[in-house]
């Protein structure tokens, strides 16, 4: 009869060894799969990211060909559209603002403009030669009234578009209503040499002109008022010591005697 089959404990201790390392090699096996899966999720997501860009860009413009047909509330709704989209398309948000104005509701309108400035001032910090960026930037600080901003922005987009006439015309008309006539006439002169059809650019270089010669003229006039002022002023002199010359002296008072 056999004698029973018996496993020594040096065997034993080997098995556990090579048990240990086979599950531990597992382990390391199964690490870069999940990894991979992170890094799929990732790039789904940025997918999607970009994905949701590209469809709220497509909503602008379509919204734009309804606000330029008076179609203003339809304009509303389709860059609604694309905020939802994308809630940082800072085009979206002025355009919605300027639907909002054409249907008069001024304070949506403002709330817009300040969003879309918000965003459009990232945007720029992040790329500093995004020419469009700045001149639209500079649309919605002249919707807001605030003319000294948005002529930064227009004469910083005509350094990096210098061949956009709209740009430079834009840029004219806030230095009008800066009353920088000179550099206003500068700015619609290089509009009409990019396009010499732009009748806008035409009557705003007039207005410039008329405006510089205001100035000129008004200065022509407080210089002469100031001279006459002047000229008066010694003439008076003049006068006075004259007069005072010609006085008779007055008889000498005798000094009053002590108590």
């Amino acid at each position: 009869m056999t004698a029973p089959f018996s496993i020594s404990p040096r065997t034993k201790l080997i098995a556990c060894v090579l048990s240990l390392f086979v599950f531990s090699a597992g382990g390391c096996r199964r690490t870069p799969k999940a990894n991979s899966n992170a890094n799929n999720s990732t790039g789904t997501t940025a997918n999607d990211q970009d994905q949701a860009r590209r469809q709220a860009q497509t909503l602008v413009d379509e919204g734009k060909e309804l606000y330029k047909n008076d179609q203003d509330q339809q304009a509303v709704e389709k860059f609604k559209q694309a905020i939802n989209q994308d809630p940082n398309n800072a085009e979206a948000h002025l355009r919605l603002g300027m639907s909002y104005a054409a249907l008069d509701k001024k304070d949506d309108a403002e709330g817009e403009y300040k969003k879309s400035i918000e965003l459009f001032k990232k945007k720029t910090q992040a790329d500093s030669k995004d020419g469009n960026a700045f001149f639209l930037l500079g649309e919605a600080h002249s919707f807001l009234h605030q003319d000294e901003d948005a002529v930064r922005a227009y004469r910083q987009a005509t350094k990096l578009t210098p061949d956009d006439e709209e740009t430079w015309y834009r840029l004219g008309m806030g230095e009008i209503r800066l009353a920088q006539y000179p550099e206003a006439i500068s700015a619609f002169q290089k509009a009409l040499e990019l396009d010499p059809n732009d009748t806008r650019a035409t009557d705003g270089l007039e207005n410039a002109q008329e405006g510089s010669q205001r100035i000129k003229e008004g200065k022509k006039h407080a210089e002469d008022m100031l001279k006459k002022q002047q000229e008066n002023a010694n003439a008076n002199g003049n006068a006075n010591t004259s007069s005072n010359s010609n006085a008779k002296p007055l008889p000498k008072r005798s000094p009053r005697k002590p108590w």
